[in-house]
């Protein structure tokens, strides 16, 4: 077990938030549509090194891809690549991102047909294609004033906001983070899409930038790491912004094309649990594995992106996003079920039953009686038993000496219970199978519950030669 102090380092918020920032030269497919709390490209090229990779051996895998840091930047660096998440946003802009045998011209020549149909909708419903504020305009906006509409198979009369968002449907919505005007907007781009793009290629391409759109420019959201409401905004240029991301997603390309030999290496996405990792049966064994799962707190990742989701159309009902909340690692009590029982896979890993059980107790001494509250002790138990899971569904599909990079954050969310992931972590990597390699500080950050500065690390795991 490993039971040494933690290693708390003097405080760096500004260092933080520097380490975890897109360089310059990564800005190109990485900015398409990141979270907040992803790491950067140069952890994953830095791990690449530190694990001794090799693109002739080895297949990189992200078994936590979000928005495909890890996938992205070893395909750029000549690696077969292999990415799963459970959230359809992410799978989305993973297969976009690593999407480079699309047809650009194509694109560029679709894009002129949906901005036609998606300004035909706005007139039709009383808006101009631009708004009636005093904004800065994008690149193309005064193209879309003085365009002549061209005829297309696709009539106005067909666009019906209500249709595409049902009341239910956007009661889904966190309250506030979205004005009328820009909905309506968004709306007229997503019905343009599906009428006008029959390829899915395109779809899931132009998709990706119109979520872009959504959290940059149409939305009143922000995100600090939290996700937040901002003031609304009456009104903000959809279709200028839309146009001016697909074509700097098309310059990317570009130029990414112009240092990449042919053929690209594989690259394949899968929507899967990270628990039970099915969709990997089939394909060679793993050698490098880079990822960030979720840590044990009360963010709930299914609301950072839940404007976008319903707005796109992936998640619809209820019914949608609870199936969503089930297949995800238990790591907050909003995803936690009657029936859930991944703790029993830890109850013998004393260094987690612990915590839990510190939580609990300070639950008791500060009276603390709500539901959630309840719950911390549990969510505490179940995340890191979904984790053991995880860990004993991949040691099987990774090759003998394949090594893993977990990043992984401390966390005080739980009545100020210090719960050290990576430590712990490893103490269910040990019962998995694994050797420990070893536990490198990535970086600090400043807890929002206590103020005080938090480790942030890389857990470095090993699959034995023999098992």
């Amino acid at each position: 077990m490993l039971n040494e102090q933690p290693r708390i380092a003097e405080p760096s918020s500004p260092g933080y938030v520097i380490k975890n920032q897109l360089q310059p030269a990564d800005e190109a497919i990485h900015s398409w549509y990141r979270f907040v709390l992803g790491y950067p490209p140069h952890l994953v090229r830095e791990y690449l090194k530190t694990l001794h990779a090799d693109p002739d051996r080895d297949w990189i895998f992200d078994p936590f891809c979000g928005t495909a840091t890890t996938p992205v930047e070893a395909r750029l660096g000549g690696f077969s690549t292999l990415s799963a998440d459970a959230n359809p946003i992410s799978t989305l802009a993973a297969r976009v991102k690593l999407l480079w045998d699309i047809d650009l011209d194509e694109v560029q020549s679709k894009l002129d047909d949906v901005l036609d149909v998606a300004t035909t909708c706005l007139r039709h419903v009383g808006l101009t294609p631009l708004p009636d504020v005093d904004c800065q305009l994008a690149l193309f906006s005064h193209q879309l004033l003085n365009r002549e509409v061209q005829d297309t198979k696709v009539t106005a009369d067909d666009f019906d906001p209500n249709a595409l968002l049902s009341p239910k449907t956007a009661a889904l919505i966190p309250s506030g983070f979205i004005s009328p005007k820009p909905l309506i907007r968004v709306l007229a781009l997503r019905f343009s899409i599906q009428r006008v793009v029959y390829q899915q290629d395109i779809r899931d391409f132009m998709a990706l930038a119109l979520a872009n759109v959504i959290v940059t420019t149409a939305g009143n959201v922000g995100f600090g790491p939290e996700v937040y409401r901002l003031p609304p905004r009456d009104d903000a240029d959809v279709l200028g912004a839309f146009a001016d991301t697909v074509t700097r997603m098309i310059s990317d390309l570009h130029a990414v094309f112009a240092k990449q030999s042919l053929p690209f290496p594989p690259a394949h996405v899968f929507k899967n649990d990270a628990r039970t990792l099915s969709s990997l049966d089939g394909f060679p064994p793993i050698g490098i594995v880079i990822t960030s799962p979720p840590y044990p707190n009360e963010k709930d990742y299914t609301r950072s992106t839940r404007l976008e989701s319903v707005l796109l159309g992936l998640i619809t009902t209820k019914q949608d996003l609870r199936a969503l909340k089930s297949s995800l690692l238990r790591s907050n009590t909003r995803n936690v079920f009657v029936g859930d029982d991944d703790d029993m896979f830890i109850k013998d890993v004393p260094s987690v039953i612990r915590v839990a059980e510190e939580i609990e107790q300070r639950r008791l001494q500060l009276c603390k009686t709500s539901g959630f509250e309840r719950l911390y002790h549990r969510v505490t138990r179940l995340y890191f038993g979904g984790m053991y899971r995880h860990l004993a569904a991949l040691l099987p599909r990774l090759r003998p000496g394949a090594r893993c990079a977990y990043v992984v954050g401390d966390q005080m969310s739980y009545f100020r219970v210090h719960i050290r992931t990576a430590h712990l972590l490893a103490d269910v990597a040990i019962k998995a199978g694994y050797e420990v390699e070893g536990i490198e500080l990535w970086r600090t950050r400043r807890s929002t519950t206590t103020g005080e500065d938090l480790e942030e690390n890389v857990l470095i795991l090993r699959r034995p030669t023999t098992l």
